[in-house]
């Protein structure tokens, strides 16, 4: 668009120094045409007297053929008082050389005369008409000049676009080119160059004023992100963790057992499943309340967790009972080795502080896959029927020191 406006404003200027130009140079070309045509007439009237005395036809045709030959005229002649004609002289001129000639009559004035006197009386007069071609070939010397003149402007104007161009487009590319690379790698920190001309240095300072904003909104969105992520995970955490003892519940571990269970079905293995229940904890709610009752839950966990391997998974199943998944298993034996290190867990008291201390008492039912069921549900019902043949047994002996891992197996 600049290239076609500066080109337009080019050429009417050129057309318009042209016409000018031109018509100055016709009009300059014209009065000193007409001089030196009436000043050749003068000088050769002059000469000419002689011969206009004496009627001397051949002395006047030779004084009329060096005339022409030197200031190029087309004709040249004598006309004496009584209109005859002394000499002439015309030179030789084809068909194109008189169209030429038209031509040239209709822009100069190629006529000029002078009077031949003798003693203050005019005795011939002479009469001359310029080369018409002569003058068109000098005016189409100037016609050249002109048109070197009007190439070398066209060159300047080709040269000036240019560096106008180059000056207004390569900001203006340079930005283009920061706002892809800002929006294909998103790095919305960037800003933009500042730039010596006024209307796009505004639009940089605006690109920059819209990043600063852009940036700010996504840093906001970051965070709100960042705190759905961290609330979604509380509330993951949540779901699957006991929210008193922090352990897994209920319904992750029974997909945690699923899981074990399917991939012991998958290698041909062994794992355990533990049913462990908290002894007389009502009378414990009843008799210290049931702030020293969660106390009990909590550290019944943490003794469950010191007590197994770092493969096994422990978690409450609700109210005072826990599950326990010993994975993997290579033998019966192991698990009841864990059974003992629980049960030597719970032998230590609980110092309480508004009371004499507690020991935290566990029944324990063991079951094994593939043996005692061939899901999870099969292996909890099974190990929850074990745990109450203990506490059974433990209530028909009477004896709360009896072994705990009676009846277990």
């Amino acid at each position: 668009m600049l290239r076609r406006g500066h080109w337009r404003v080019a050429a009417l200027a050129l057309v318009l120094a042209t016409l000018i130009v031109g018509a100055v140079a016709v009009q300059l070309l014209r009065g000193e045409v007409g001089r030196n045509l009436q000043g050749a007439a003068r000088n050769a009237a002059f000469s000419a007297e002689a011969a206009v005395v004496f009627e001397d036809a051949q002395a006047a045709r030779e004084l009329l053929a060096l005339l022409a030959e030197q200031e190029r005229l087309a004709t040249a002649r004598i006309v004496l008082t009584d209109q005859r004609v002394l000499a002439e002289v015309q030179r030789g001129r084809g068909t194109l050389a008189r169209w030429v000639d038209r031509l040239a009559a209709t822009l100069f004035d190629l006529q000029a005369q002078a009077p031949v006197t003798l003693n203050q009386r005019t005795r011939a007069t002479l009469h001359v008409r310029g080369d018409g071609q002569a003058l068109l070939g000098l005016l189409g010397g100037y016609a050249l000049g002109l048109a070197a003149a009007m190439a070398a402007t066209a060159l300047l104007v080709v040269l000036g676009t240019r560096r106008l161009e180059d000056r207004i487009t390569a900001p203006l590319r340079a930005l283009v080119q920061f706002t892809r690379s800002v929006r294909e790698t998103r790095a919305f920190a960037l800003r933009a160059l500042r730039s010596d001309i006024a209307e796009i240095d505004a639009l940089a300072e605006d690109f920059n004023a819209l990043l600063t904003e852009v940036q700010a909104r996504e840093a906001e969105q970051l965070a709100r992100e960042q705190r759905l992520r961290s609330r979604n995970e509380v509330l993951r955490q949540q779901a699957e963790a006991d929210a008193l003892t922090g352990l897994p519940n209920r319904a992750t571990f029974t997909q945690r057992l699923q899981q074990a269970v399917e991939r012991a079905a998958e290698r041909g293995g062994m794992l355990g499943l533990m049913f462990v229940d908290a002894d007389r904890f009502k009378a414990i709610n009843d008799t210290y309340g049931h702030a020293v009752g969660d106390r009990v839950l909590v550290e019944i966990g943490q003794r469950l967790q010191r007590a197994l391997r770092e493969s096994d998974l422990v978690a409450r199943l609700g109210g005072d009972e826990f599950a326990v998944l010993l994975e993997p298993l290579s033998e019966p034996a192991d698990a009841a080795l864990v059974a003992r290190k629980i049960e030597a867990q719970m032998e230590r008291p609980l110092p309480l502080e508004t009371g004499p201390a507690i020991v935290p008492r566990v029944s324990i039912g063991l079951a094994f896959y593939p043996g005692d069921g061939a899901d999870a549900a099969a292996l909890l019902q099974r190990a929850d029927q074990l745990m109450y043949d203990v506490k059974r047994g433990r209530a028909t002996a009477q004896s709360p020191d009896s072994p705990r891992l009676q009846a277990v197996t």
